[in-house]
């Protein structure tokens, strides 16, 4: 309790202080941070602790050397809270998918009319690319649960290798494009491209790679086996997935217009819409009597689970704002400027950077708040859309290709095969993925 109780204080303040403008909010707010980290320091997971001890250590360090006034430290400690705000409200969008009974209604697909592997593939990818820019992480334990009764009669390995490719790939392709994931948000923010101009190259981009995982996962329609289909009618299915675009149309549509109105950020704006946006879904389904009973229990317990993001974001933010105080941002800025004059080298270099950091242990998220700072300089030269295709794309890899990603560890502990081996067998996907979207920024640049 004592957690929740902490979290909720920390996304009050700063929620607050998105509108009221006094100084005393911003220090509270800082306060509640470093207490926060802290407090959920011992709960964390041992990698999120030494990474988070190691930024935490350099940012002091720095700090000493440049002499920064302490009493600005609380200060330092919320520039990243914004992230903890989305996470606190996540938990409310993926309980209208439950209780909607939406995820039941599209896994349907990977149990009727299925005549080989082939096509069981293709709709495992289909299945985790709808289902996946709501029910975010949730969507790996559904999809894996139904395809492992379907491959019960194939090789570990060769079920273990199905299972992880089609279904990571499907997730990444959905998150290219959710408002609702960080790594979209963020690049939004750090280059200040519109999402609307984005949308339809994310989109295009989706749907290509959808299109090429469909084609790929033809290979396996040779491959026997007994697949346990059912006859299931499928009218209530694809009304369930209509119903499902329009709240993701109308969701964008809340985004984009509460962005237009007020003077915060794309991520804040995200948090802002999701709450009033998923209890009204729940009220016009008719469900809200079962939203607000799993609704609420899902967010208590999710929130109270948040140790390892806050140790790790707010321990970066702090060492992001120190460093943006100090001269040392202009020697990480230099390797990055020296390649301005060869985007393709520069996005090949993010390419890169993101999956070979995720492979050592750094989150996406880490990896892509200090890219923006290094890019900063650039934008302009560079095109900003073009910068914000890279990151996103090069971010969402580690989502295929990154051992210590949540996507790849779950997937690695549920189909009990080591995470670097998940990662290695979709690596070069992962690098296709992400040249794809170096590609469209190159046309952008140059067009």
């Amino acid at each position: 309790m004592i957690y929740f109780i902490l979290y909720t204080a920390l996304v009050a303040s700063y929620g607050l202080s998105l509108f009221v403008e006094a100084e005393w909010l911003h220090y509270l707010t800082g306060g509640i941070a470093i207490v926060a980290v802290a407090v959920s320091f011992p709960k964390a997971n041992r990698l999120y602790q030494g990474t988070a001890a190691v930024f935490l250590c350099i940012a002091a360090g720095v700090a000493w050397t440049e002499k920064l006034p302490v009493s600005d430290y609380p200060l330092y400690m919320t520039s990243m809270v914004m992230l903890i705000m989305v996470f606190y409200v996540l938990p409310f969008i993926n309980s209208v998918i439950v209780v909607g009974r939406y995820d039941q209604k599209v896994n349907k697909l990977l149990k009727t009319n299925i005549t080989h592997l082939g096509q069981l593939y293709r709709r495992a990818a289909g299945v985790s690319f709808l289902i996946g820019t709501f029910l975010n992480i949730s969507t790996l334990p559904l999809v894996v649960s139904v395809l492992r009764r379907n491959l019960q009669g194939q090789a570990a390995r060769l079920s273990a290798r199905f299972i992880s490719s089609a279904m990571l790939r499907g997730y990444a392709l959905c998150l290219v494009w959710s408002p609702m994931e960080l790594l979209v948000a963020i690049s939004v923010d750090i280059t200040g491209a519109g999402y609307l101009e984005l949308l339809p190259l994310l989109l295009f981009f989706a749907l290509s790679f959808l299109l090429i995982t469909m084609i790929t996962g033809h290979k396996y329609r040779h491959t026997e086996t007994t697949i346990h289909a059912e006859d299931v009618n499928m009218g209530p299915v694809y009304k369930k997935i209509a119903g499902l675009s329009f709240f993701l149309l109308l969701f964008i549509s809340a985004i984009i217009g509460l962005h237009d109105l007020l003077p915060i950020s794309f991520l804040e704006t995200v948090a802002l819409v999701i709450i009033p946006f998923s209890f009204g879904w729940a009220l016009v389904i008719g469900r809200i009597r079962s939203f607000l009973i799993y609704g609420i229990r899902n967010w208590k317990a999710r929130t109270g689970s948040l140790q390892n993001y806050i140790v790790l974001f707010l321990s970066v933010g702090f060492f992001i704002r120190v460093l943006e105080e100090s001269a040392w941002m202009e020697y990480l800025q230099y390797p990055f400027m020296y390649l301005e004059g060869v985007p393709i080298l520069l996005f090949l270099a993010l390419q890169v950077m993101f999956l070979g950091l995720a492979m050592i242990g750094f989150h996406p998220i880490v990896t892509i708040t200090l890219a923006g700072e290094m890019l900063q300089p650039l934008l302009g030269p560079i095109s900003p859309a073009g910068a914000a295709i890279v990151l996103i794309t090069s971010g969402l890899s580690t989502v295929m290709a990154g051992p210590f990603n949540i996507s790849v560890s779950l997937t690695g502990m549920l189909l009990h095969q080591n995470p670097y081996r998940v990662s290695l067998w979709n690596l070069p996907f992962a690098f296709m993925f992400s040249t794809g979207g170096t590609a469209i920024a190159l046309v952008l640049q140059y067009m």
